[in-house]
Formats: structure tokens, C-alpha cells, sequence
């Protein structure tokens, strides 16, 4: 039911058309290639091809990387992915992939980005120097005092916590003949607690006790020529530069920048921003040069992307098989109405041998669904979860009304189901050439919204209490009328009623679920399973939900009776088929027991259907709550119809996508745990064929 019919097919053919059959089966998109095989000898075409595309595909990805910040793409990944795409041909592809050189350009886009790179570093430096300069502004003395110093004479630049000032004054003191300390003037947007700058110059051979001195008092050396704080440590040669991170002791000059440095602060702070200003325009120049190269080259890397992915997928299954020095062997599998239509497209190259069979017993052939149409959108829901074995039951058409039911109760307004359908039509309508997948999901969601429209027209909810909450608006007195004569439950008032109905539709989608696995076992000649662990559960079910309504009145005496008897017959069954093969009175007797206390999970099934009703409600009382607070907007002077509106407007669209988004995960649950544990396990394999898939391009 629902699964396609496969057929086996190996495929023989000669080496030299093995690109035409590459081509073929790929075209045909019908072809789930098997993989494995012995390892062959001399697949020298088909390797090269395909390390030829992923070379293609590995420049494609570094150009994307590069040049995709600076693309705007006119068409939006969600167009795309809608089918919103330029369709061409695959002579056109093969026309632009031999008439572009990706290595050349690849090459280009590299340099002009290491150049970037290089850059963007120097300016990062000279940013950091600027830093530096604005805090020493009042330094009095030449910069090279700092960065070289003299034969006797050396300086340190460094930062301080301004409490710790008068401990370093003070250890300056004791050497005040041979130091001298330049503590720089705040920056007047400084904050409170920061660190104050400082210089100190001292003659080179008191440098160790500078350094001790400085150590105790918390100074942190700061090279200007990478505008990195650098703490005490090792020695390094000086004027070296050194890189991001080195630990340098304090008193060393760093940065070979640095020591080009010789006039004072404020010469060599212009000569630094004039340099900065040459490479921002230098660095505005190179971004727009890959700017013009993104507008350029983007839309041929896109479909030269597509070529070539699908070229190295082509390639790559023409390497699962097997191969002898001038024929090739390809196994897959294939519906059994695609054989004929693939049998012709071989016929016409020649020197091509197809072999079709039956699957074998210890074959395990992929699955590929294939409903009614009515059926077929719900599809997507069953492949979620996991498609069947092979030969299996779907339980696409089984699962179909009950969660289409469901979506409509938890959903439950029909007001929602207008906007719904108004935005997937106009959604499909735009989009006249979107993938089959995505067109039978969105489809999905328009039968769910006509199920909601009916459970909206039978509970009375548009808009929650919308057409009740504003009586003086145009039309509502007529459409209050229609509302309340279409009108048959009123979830609001009567809650209780839909609680009922929400349990009794559980109820059934249970037994049905016990009734399809009784079918499986004994279409498969399981005879005594079927009766002792499906039946017996539909007779114990059955049979109490019976017995429950007759106390209640809502069957007869009679009928409530019965189903009392029916679930005695269902309870000894069950009680029986658990301890059948145990061995002693006791252990049958305690594991019929056992059976029977897993009623209550059939219990807490049963009552997982009471969401039914909490989502349905949750969805009229948010809709009454957005009323009501765009009710109490519109009684505000002047603007209060206006702040009505957005309140309504955008509360109720919250509570659409919020409660369809609900209503879509909680029936699927209820299919998901309560349903397919009845009698469905899945673990069939997809049916994946070679196709022509594409991203950027339709490919006609």
C-alpha cells in the first residue's frame, strides 16, 4: 500500500560510452544506485573525471567564501529553495564550465585577499600606535628618546594604576640622579579607574633596578608598534620586533616602526594618520574592487557550482560496481514502470546490456512512497519518521484523516484558516515551478487549513471572539447571525463536550492502530499474535470505552453491558497469550498480571488526546485576549482605533503562527507516539536516485 514496486537492474556497458550512461541514468532520475562492489582496476576516466570536479568544486567553495559578503543576490535562498530560479540547459552549463578559467580566478581573488590581509595588520598597527600618541601628547622629549634611546641613556613607555603613583615617585626618588619619571596628563574622556601613562628614562646601567622598581609598583610595558600590553619577562635584542603575545622585560624597545620614530609626539602622530588615511582608501579601493568581482563572476560561480556538483555525483556513482579492463558492471534499483523509459534512452547509445529482476529474499531494496494524490502530501509526515521496509505497510493513508482531523481541532479557528489559505495560494501561485517536495508540504498546510476552517465554522471561532467582540464594525450583525446558525458546539461554554469528543476520536485512532497490526500479523500467517496481542486489546478497549458510556447514559444499558463482556473476553485473552509459554501456574499467572497492568498505558494514551481540546482552546482564548486588549486600545482619545488595529493585527497574526506551529507538532505526536507504536516501527531505506539536483539553476 503506498510503496512502489522495484526492480534489480545491472547494468553491462563498454568503457568508452560510459559517459553517456553516466548521463543517462543521472537524466532519468530514477536510478538509486547500490553501492560496494570489489575494488576494480583501471578506473582511470571515471577517477580523474571526478577528482577534475571536486579540484573545480574546491575553487568554487574559496571564491563563495570570499566573494559572497559582497554579492547581493537578487534571488533570496528562500526563492530559491521555492524554485525561483534561472532555468538553462546543460549545453549552456558545459559552455560556461569550458569557457571559464575557476584557477586563474581563484588565484587573482587569493592575492588581492592576502594583500587585504597584510593590510588590514599594518593598519591595525599604526591604530594602535595613534592610541599611544594621545595619551602622550605632552610628552616633552623627542620620540627617539623612547623608542632607541641613546649610548648611556634608555626609556620605557607603560601603564600604572593612578594609586600606584606615588609608590613609583617614590622608587624613582632614590635613583633621581640617574632616572627620571614623565607621568602623562589625563585624557579629559578618561575614566575614573584608568590606568595612567607613564615614561621612564634612566641611564642603561641602573636598568635592573629600574626594572625591580617598576616590577613592585605594577607598571605593564606597552610597545607602541603593535599596541599590545606586554608583561614583565625575558629579555629580547633591541629594536627587535616582536610578535603579538612575546613577553618582553620592561626598559626594552620594541618594533622596528617604533624605532623609525625620531621627532616629536604630535610630527610623528600626523605622519601615522596620514599613512592610516593612504591605506583605508588603499583598503576602500581593494573592497570594491572584490565588490565589482562578486557582481562580475557570482552568478557564473553559482551555476558552475550546480555543473559541477553535479558532475562529481554523476561520477561518483559511476565509481560503486565493478569493471574489467573494457566493460563496466552498475548495479541500482528502479520502479518498475521506469525500466521501459530507461531501457529506450540506453538503446540509443548502444553497447548497453540492461538486466531487470525481482529483489532477492536477502535483497534490501530502498523504499519510495507513491500515493493517490489525494494521499500524497501527507507523505512527508510518514517519511519524517522513518519510511517502511520494503514490501511493508505505509501508513501514509492510514495516518491521513486522523491527522487532518486533528490539525483542524487544534488549530480551531476559522478566521486562521482564511489567512492561511490566502498566504499558500498566493505562495504557490508565485512560485509555479517549486520542487515537488516543497509544493506537497505547503499542500499539507492548505488541507489542514480547510480542516480548521470547518472545526472554526462548527465551534463559532473567527478570530477568537472577533465578530462578538466588535458588534458596531460594518457586516457583523449579518455575519453573527450566520456565525450562530452554522454554530453546532461552543468549546467555551462546553468544554467538557469537546473533552468527550477529543478522548472518543482517541479511542478510535488506537483501535484502528491495534486493528492494522492485527492485519500485518496475519498477513504474514502470525495468526495467534494478531489474536492474543492485537485483538484481545481491541476486545479489552473496545469493550471498557462501551462499559464507561453505558454508566454515563450516553449508550444504552444494553450496549454498556456488552462492551463489559467484550472486555472480560478481551482481559482473558490477554491474560492467557502473556503466560502461554511459561512454565508453573505462578509464572503465567504473574505475567498475565503483568499484561493486563499495561492498561494503564493504553490509559494515558487515551487521555494524551485531550491536547485536542487544550490547543483548540489556547487558540480561542489567545484570540479573545488580542479583542479584548485591541477593545480597551480603541476606547484611548484620538489614536485609539489606530492603536486598535496594530494590536489586533499583530496579536492575532502572533497567535496564528504560534497555535499552527502547535497544531502541526502536537497531531504529529499523536501519530508519532500513540498510533504508529500500535503496529508501525519503520527502518525501511529511502530511495535516493541519481539526479539532476541543483541549488542556483533549473537545469531543463
Amino acid at each position: 500500500m503506498g510503496v512502489t514496486k522495484l526492480k534489480k537492474a545491472e547494468l553491462y556497458y563498454h568503457k568508452s560510452v560510459r559517459s553517456a550512461v553516466a548521463a543517462a541514468l543521472q537524466q532519468s532520475g530514477a536510478c538509486h544506485i547500490i553501492e560496494g562492489g570489489p575494488p576494480s582496476q583501471g578506473r582511470t576516466d571515471a577517477t580523474s573525471a571526478l577528482a577534475e570536479c571536486e579540484e573545480r568544486l574546491a575553487a568554487i567553495r574559496y571564491l563563495f567564501r570570499v566573494l559572497t559578503p559582497f554579492y547581493s543576490d537578487p534571488a533570496s535562498s528562500i526563492g530559491q529553495a521555492l524554485g525561483d530560479k534561472p532555468v538553462v540547459s546543460l549545453s549552456d552549463l558545459e559552455k560556461t564550465a569550458a569557457g571559464t578559467d575557476l584557477s586563474a580566478l581563484a588565484a587573482s581573488v587569493r592575492s588581492v585577499e592576502s594583500a587585504l590581509s597584510d593590510l588590514r595588520t599594518e593598519m591595525s598597527q599604526m591604530k594602535a600606535n595613534l592610541d599611544v600618541f594621545s595619551n602622550i601628547e605632552d610628552f616633552p622629549y623627542p620620540l627617539s628618546v623612547l623608542t632607541n634611546g641613546t649610548a648611556v641613556l634608555a626609556a620605557s613607555l607603560g601603564t600604572i594604576p593612578e594609586q600606584n603613583l606615588s609608590a613609583l615617585s617614590s622608587e624613582m626618588a632614590a635613583l633621581a640622579q640617574r632616572t627620571e619619571l614623565f607621568v602623562a596628563a589625563p585624557k579629559p574622556q578618561s575614566k575614573k579607574d584608568a590606568p595612567a601613562w607613564v615614561v621612564l628614562m634612566y641611564e642603561r646601567d641602573v636598568a635592573k633596578d629600574v626594572i625591580d622598581a617598576a616590577s613592585r609598583c605594577g607598571v605593564t610595558l606597552v610597545p607602541f608598534s603593535l599596541g599590545t600590553t606586554v608583561p614583565l619577562g625575558t629579555t629580547v635584542p633591541l629594536g627587535t620586533t616582536v610578535p603579538l603575545g612575546t613577553t618582553v622585560p620592561l626598559g626594552t624597545t620594541v618594533g622596528t616602526d617604533a624605532a623609525k620614530m625620531s621627532g616629536a609626539v604630535a610630527d610623528e602622530e600626523a605622519k601615522v594618520a596620514a599613512r592610516l588615511r593612504e591605506c583605508e582608501a588603499r583598503e576602500a579601493e581593494m573592497l570594491n574592487g572584490l565588490r565589482r568581482a562578486a557582481a562580475v563572476h557570482m552568478p557564473t560561480l553559482q551555476r558552475l557550482s550546480d555543473y559541477w556538483g553535479m558532475m562529481a555525483e554523476r561520477w561518483q556513482a559511476m565509481l560503486e560496481g565493478t569493471e574489467t579492463e573494457a566493460v563496466c558492471v552498475t548495479s541500482f534499483w528502479i520502479p518498475e514502470a521506469a525500466v521501459p523509459q530507461l531501457q529506450r534512452q540506453l538503446d540509443a547509445i548502444g553497447g548497453v546490456a540492461l538486466v531487470a529482476s525481482d529483489p532477492a529474499e536477502d535483497d534490501v531494496p530502498p523504499v519510495l512512497l507513491h500515493n493517490k494524490r489525494v494521499f500524497r502530501p501527507f507523505e512527508i509526515l510518514t517519511t519524517l519518521y522513518a519510511p517502511p521496509p520494503y514490501g511493508e505497510t505505509d501508513p501514509t493513508p492510514l495516518l491521513a484523516p486522523f491527522f487532518f482531523v486533528f490539525f483542524g481541532m487544534c488549530l480551531g479557528d476559522a478566521g486562521y484558516a482564511v489567512v492561511m489559505l490566502g498566504v499558500l495560494w498566493f505562495v504557490l501561485r508565485k512560485y509555479g515551478r517549486m520542487p515537488s517536495g516543497a509544493r506537497e508540504f505547503l499542500i499539507l498546510f492548505v488541507l489542514g487549513a480547510v480542516s480548521t476552517f470547518i472545526y472554526g465554522v462548527i465551534s463559532g471561532s473567527f478570530f477568537g471572539d472577533f465578530i462578538d467582540a466588535f458588534p458596531s464594525l460594518p457586516l457583523m450583525k449579518p455575519l453573527k447571525e450566520l456565525k450562530d446558525s452554522l454554530m453546532l458546539i461552543d468549546p467555551m461554554k462546553d468544554p467538557m463536550r469537546v473533552l468527550v469528543i477529543s478522548l472518543l476520536l482517541g479511542v478510535v485512532h488506537l483501535l484502528f492502530g491495534l486493528a492494522i497490526g492485527a492485519y500485518d500479523h496475519i498477513r504474514h500467517g502470525r495468526h495467534l499474535d494478531a489474536l492474543g496481542d492485537k485483538i484481545a486489546w481491541i476486545f479489552f478497549v473496545g469493550g471498557i470505552t462501551l462499559f464507561c458510556m453505558g454508566t454515563t447514559n450516553a449508550v444504552s444499558q444494553f450496549t454498556g453491558s456488552f462492551g463489559g463482556s467484550v472486555a472480560a473476553v478481551g482481559a482473558v485473552l490477554i491474560f492467557w497469550y502473556a503466560g502461554r509459554e511459561k512454565k508453573g501456574i505462578f509464572s503465567k499467572a504473574l505475567s498475565g498480571f503483568l499484561a493486563l497492568y499495561g492498561s494503564t498505558s493504553y490509559l494515558g494514551d487515551v487521555l494524551s488526546y485531550s491536547r485536542l481540546l487544550a490547543l483548540g482552546f489556547g487558540s480561542a482564548v489567545i484570540g479573545m485576549i488580542m479583542n479584548l486588549l485591541g477593545g480597551m486600545a480603541a476606547g484611548i482619545p484620538v489614536v485609539g482605533w489606530l492603536l486598535a488595529v496594530v494590536v489586533v493585527i499583530g496579536g492575532q497574526l502572533f497567535g496564528l503562527l504560534i497555535n499552527v506551529l502547535g497544531a502541526f507538532v502536537h497531531s504529529l505526536r499523536l501519530q508519532y507516539v500513540e498510533f504508529f507504536s500500535k503496529f508501525y516501527t519503520g527502518g525501511g531505506v529511502p530511495f535516493r536516485p541519481l539526479a539532476v539536483s541543483t541549488r542556483f539553476v533549473e537545469v531543463k
